[in-house]
């Protein structure tokens, strides 16, 4: 196993204040509300993180990203993302099933007691009881549950893995009792579109409706051939909320406002992962990164007089959202919604 590195995505001074934060000043500052809750942080200690291989840097993206994120650095980093704003995050580990998870969960939990800039879901083992799982929600002071299909270790092709399958019904119960938050990463390689997902996530919504769901990545609908079907087939389903996070498509962000509303959208980052630079593209179902960093899946570059100007992700994010708001006419106050109302909302409404 490679040791881990403790590099860290980190914010480099001088571009911060020639590129980043003058973009900051001119399209994002009026814009934005005081407050902004960023509902999907990622907060790890590299070691409980192994170094992904070579080959899983070139082929999936997110695993070129420094696994080093302690709660402290991401607090600094989302004060300095948001110039004189208050700042909270909805945190988790990165649930890779190669990461010491329950080490994670600890770590979390002792940091959010340290800290009102953060709150914390627990990553959840679909195999753990669900009695072990109310007893470390309620002493870690954790509002809810971050299961993934990854973890769902038992299925031998993760492409084949359902929601039952790494979020189980006892796990489902639990949260309907509790009324917890649960953090959903939608599976397969129809995503959104996915008639399956459909009919599971009805029959979860039936069933355990006091459940607080969220579909990260308004469901992993990065192009609009995955979003469309997707927000069409789900729109009536009440109850659903999703998350834009690493979500750059202001096609798709403008769909989730028009079909889910901005009552049930919420803001997430995916950080640290939106703190790479550059600018996505797309083409039918595929969408296509752009970076200026020498990660080992970035091999189709831009002129580098472009590359210079990258900001972050995450603020092309965020002109995506200003972009779709404006077509859609949202008010400054249905802004603030999306930016942080409603995830104050669903974080009050949990009491273990």
């Amino acid at each position: 196993m490679t040791e881990p590195t403790y590099e860290m995505m980190i914010i480099d001074p001088e571009r911060y204040e020639r590129v980043d934060l003058p973009l900051f000043r001119t399209e994002l500052d009026d814009f934005l509300p005081d407050t902004v809750y960023d509902f999907h942080v990622h907060v790890n200690l590299a070691q409980y993180c192994p170094e992904p291989s070579e080959e899983a840097k070139r082929t999936n993206w997110p695993s070129a990203i420094p696994r080093h994120f302690p709660a402290e650095h991401m607090m600094d980093i989302q004060r300095k993302l948001f110039p004189e704003r208050k700042t909270r995050s909805l945190a988790f580990a990165s649930p890779s099933p190669d990461n010491n998870l329950m080490a994670l969960n600890s770590y979390l939990s002792r940091a959010a007691a340290q800290s009102p800039e953060m709150e914390v879901l627990y990553v959840a083992r679909p195999y753990e009881a669900p009695e072990s799982v109310a007893e470390k929600l309620k002493q870690g002071g954790f509002l809810g549950l971050k299961p993934y299909m990854g973890l769902a270790s038992h299925i031998a092709d993760v492409n084949d893995v359902r929601i039952d399958d790494y979020f189980p019904p006892a796990h489902q119960q639990l949260a309907h009792e509790l009324g917890l938050i649960v953090m959903l990463h939608i599976p397969g390689l129809e995503r959104l579109r996915d008639p399956n997902t459909h009919a599971d996530l009805r029959r979860i919504r039936d069933t355990y409706p006091n459940m607080k769901l969220c579909i990260a990545h308004i469901g992993r609908a990065y192009t609009v051939s995955y979003g469309k079907p997707g927000l069409e087939a789900l729109q009536d389903v009440d109850g659903l909320y999703y998350d834009f996070s690493a979500n750059l498509n202001e096609d798709v962000i403008e769909l989730a406002l028009r079909m889910v509303g901005p009552d049930r959208l919420l803001y997430g980052s995916d950080l640290p992962i939106l703190l790479m630079r550059g600018v996505r593209e797309y083409d039918g179902d595929r969408y296509i990164n752009f970076t200026d960093a020498d990660y080992p899946w970035n091999t189709n570059r831009k002129p580098a007089e472009m590359e210079a100007n990258y900001t972050f992700y995450v603020y092309e994010q965020l002109l995506s959202f200003k972009r779709a708001a404006l077509k859609v006419g949202l008010s400054a106050e249905q802004v603030a919604r999306v930016m942080h109302g409603n995830a104050d909302g669903l974080v009050a409404s949990v009491s273990l």
